[in-house]
């Protein structure tokens, strides 16, 4: 690893514990109760184990962004919160916010997508149509507003998170986010849930997302790529630029980008 690389994770990891320090040893934090379990409604497509090699193997073998470490997320067909991990060897390697973005990040690709033919639709793909524009707003403007997340994302022991008892699991913890990091899984052409990833950029998000897809194999149509647009507005749609982006996976980039 690069010294520029070390420095951006003591960067990362200096960033993480202060909001661990903001929002998991706060007395509101620490009062609130761990939800109830539920039963899943539908079977999770991939268990903890699996997820937590997978977004490590990702992670490692991504170059874009930033190079901080992430959470990853699985959700059930159902909208169930199944599987949740991380890609450093701490909790406090990610930024502690990114847990539940990563969560809504998972609950959106699932929400939003469906069995084939029609098939998935990702979380960067959303990006172009719900910014604003001079003639009253794009298409779906205002979706980030719906499906508010619950507070059930704050709730329980911190020694938990990003394992197999992380107290998101079973919850349906909702959120709508439209940039890069929500991808749909499938097997053949049946969606069976969908993966969060959050931490980096929005652009390094997708990438590694999509690379724990192909690691998975439950890629399905791979019609769901971030499509790059040099000097986005909301008239040309699509996804704006992220530093360091150049090896963006599951990404359209523009003539002579």
């Amino acid at each position: 690893m690069t010294p520029t690389m070390n420095s951006r994770r003591a960067m990362a990891a200096a960033v993480g514990g202060a909001l661990l320090g903001g929002l998991a040893f706060g007395q509101e934090a620490a009062a609130q109760p761990a939800p109830a379990p539920s039963p899943l409604q539908a079977s999770c497509p991939f268990d903890q184990p699996t997820l937590q090699y997978v977004i490590r193997r990702a992670a490692q073998e991504d170059s874009t962004g930033l190079d901080n470490d992430f959470w990853a997320v699985i959700v059930n067909v159902a909208g169930q919160v199944c599987a949740v991990a991380h890609s450093g060897p701490f909790r406090e390697s990610q930024w502690l916010g990114s847990r539940q973005i990563a969560a809504a990040k998972a609950y959106t690709a699932n929400a939003f997508s469906l069995n084939l033919p029609k098939g998935p639709l990702s979380t960067a793909q959303l990006y172009g149509f719900v910014q604003p524009a001079p003639s009253g707003g794009n298409p779906l403007y205002g979706l980030e507003g719906g499906n508010v997340e619950s507070s059930l994302v704050y709730a329980g022991d911190y020694a938990t998170f990003g394992t197999p008892n992380d107290p998101l699991v079973t919850q349906r913890v909702g959120g709508t986010i439209t940039f890069g990091g929500g991808l749909a899984l499938y097997q053949g052409n049946t969606k069976v849930g969908a993966i969060g990833v959050s931490g980096d950029t929005a652009c390094a998000d997708h990438s590694v997302a999509w690379r724990a897809r192909v690691i998975l194999g439950a890629v399905g149509p791979g019609t769901d790529k971030l499509t790059f647009v040099n000097n986005a507005t909301p008239q040309t749609g699509g996804h704006p630029r992220c530093p360091n982006d150049a090896g963006t996976q599951g990404a359209t980039f523009p003539p002579n980008s």
